[in-house]
């Protein structure tokens, strides 16, 4: 059994998938739109049929799930602290790595470091307003 983050965006997954992907180098993701949604009950509005319905990106082996939560869907997007991904590697350089591109444009909660429970520890909110967490395991 494996324990998945999804992730929600306002109109902006795709730019985010992009953004992961180059980050993180997994493979390529497949990405279904609303518009691909196909019910011959349900017409998808035309201002959203660009939007990600679902996706799934891989982050040092874990899958995390992604899509755009349209407005009116009976489900408010709420930006905040009710999340944060959490990546727990053995490999301390692609952690570093991973930091060093995640920081550009986020506000840094605490510096990627050694702390008294891991060798390398970081908590930011990036400029998609995710909060990661990464933590070096031996």
């Amino acid at each position: 059994m494996s324990t998945l983050c999804y992730v929600n965006f306002p109109g902006n997954a795709r730019e985010a998938i992009a953004y992961y992907q180059r980050i993180f180098r997994g493979p390529e993701p497949e990405i279904m739109s609303y518009g691909d949604y196909v019910d011959p009950n349900y017409q998808t509005p035309e201002q959203i049929k660009h939007l990600v319905m679902h996706a799934e990106i891989i982050v040092f082996g874990s899958r995390i799930m992604i899509s755009d939560t349209p407005e009116g869907f009976g489900m408010d997007l709420i930006k905040g602290n009710n999340f944060s991904l959490a990546i727990v590697s053995n490999d301390l350089e692609k952690l570093k790595d991973a930091w060093h591109q995640l920081k550009v444009d986020a506000k840094v909660i605490t510096e990627f470091s050694p702390s008294f429970f891991s060798e390398g520890y970081g908590y930011l909110i990036d400029k998609f307003d995710t909060p990661w967490q990464l933590i070096f395991e031996k």
